[in-house]
């Protein structure tokens, strides 16, 4: 009886030895990948066949991403040079077996996950210990990540899709790379998405590599934001200081504020856009409640977590998250509803913003004023700013951050 066993669980492992070229090519979508895989077997024998890497997630690139590819930049994936061939292949491949449970299951989080796209050009960052803790270590999660998120997840109004061959309903999910960039992922049941290497699945475009904050606050279409920082000439150093989140205000959130990237003077205006700086790279899905980080600035500011029939939402201070983990080449940055108040002036103030609880930690949020009271708030605020030594002790309005 226990030959038999073991003979069957012989026979069961063996149909999972395969090479990643040989599981791509049982799917007929991958047909594309598949020759482009076959068109580069030496390169793609090394780099697949590193068992040093392994376990390891593959996004493979569906027949409608090469397609959309050749539409977007009138060149054939085929056709890429060997320097962008070898960019593109490791920011598809994950650094850990992650299966579909994997982004399903995260308590409405999402996931940050590392790949193996490394180079200073493209991650010009280091690993936190949370990361590291969750992937095996700081030499192995030192790749620039990606963001998975899944149906009701997260801060954006962005949904991204998130199919699966075990359901003929599609998921609101996907996968988030640079210049907030978005494509739909389709996991592959274990029979299917298995290889020697670990697993793949399915995506519907090519991942954008993460460039710098300045190219991609503009590619986001925040003006206000970009007016901001050039008035400050701030963005050569933005774009090269490493593990920044910049806390960006929307342009509605200048406007409701009085403008403040064309009414401040150039020194409180920079003021303003360093406390929007967070001085660590703090991605949604680590975030809690009550947590307080430090700015570039050494102020605090607060955040608020509050998870609601599935959903999750983000506050920083008196600002909610509307648009989360736009991936930069030095960090990332959130999209906020309204342009932060200091903690102090929310502590003596109660000053809230559009919906948002108030500062103090508590074990429910609560919604203590208007949009309006909130926007005449720090409209007021800006008006009186002044600043005292590093210290901003009144502002109200203001975008992004950095450096």
């Amino acid at each position: 009886m226990l030959r038999h066993l073991l003979l069957l669980g012989t026979a069961l492992g063996g149909a999972y030895a395969q090479t990643l070229l040989e599981a791509l090519s049982k799917v007929p979508e991958l047909s594309n990948f598949t020759t482009f895989y076959r068109n580069n077997e030496a390169f793609a024998a090394l780099y697949f066949g590193n068992t040093s890497n392994y376990p390891v997630t593959f996004l493979a690139p569906s027949n409608n991403a090469f397609t959309a590819y050749y539409n977007q930049h009138q060149v054939s994936l085929f056709d890429v040079s060997p320097t962008d061939l070898l960019q593109i292949v490791q920011y598809h491949t994950l650094v850990s077996d992650l299966s579909r449970d994997n982004f399903t299951s995260s308590g409405g989080k999402g996931i940050t996950a590392p790949t193996m796209l490394r180079d200073s050009l493209n991650n010009n960052r280091s690993t936190g210990v949370s990361l590291a803790a969750k992937y095996g270590g700081l030499e192995r999660a030192r790749g620039q990540v990606v963001f998975i998120q899944s149906a009701g997840q997260a801060s954006s109004p962005n949904r991204f899709k998130l199919m699966s061959r075990q359901s003929s309903q599609p998921e609101n999910a996907g996968v988030r790379s640079g210049l907030a960039s978005i494509v739909s992922l389709e996991t592959l049941d274990a029979d299917q998405g298995t290889w020697d290497g670990g697993r793949f699945h399915i995506v519907d475009g090519l991942l954008t590599l993460p460039t710098t904050c300045e190219k991609t606050i503009r590619s986001a279409g925040l003006a206000s934001l970009d007016s901001a920082v050039n008035r400050t000439s701030l963005w050569a150093s933005v774009d090269s200081t490493k593990n920044i989140t910049c806390l960006c205000p929307s342009n509605a959130a200048f406007q409701a504020a009085g403008n403040p990237d064309i009414t401040l003077n150039i020194s409180a205006l920079q003021d303003v856009l360093l406390y929007h700086a967070l001085s660590e790279t703090a991605y949604s899905d680590f975030l809690t409640d009550g947590q307080e980080i430090k700015t570039l600035q050494n102020l605090t500011v607060r955040v608020r977590v509050e998870e609601r029939d599935g959903n999750r939402t983000i506050w920083f201070n008196n600002a909610r998250v509307i648009d989360a983990n736009v991936l930069t080449h030095n960090g990332l940055a959130h999209v906020l509803d309204a342009v932060m108040v200091p903690l102090e002036q929310m502590n003596t103030t109660n000053t809230t913003a559009s919906g948002t609880p108030s500062a103090t930690p508590s074990s429910t949020a609560t919604n203590t004023a208007s949009s309006t009271a909130a926007t005449s708030s720090a409209a007021a605020l800006l008006a009186g700013m002044v600043r005292v030594d590093w210290v901003l002790w009144t502002f109200g309005a203001s975008l992004l951050a950095l450096i």
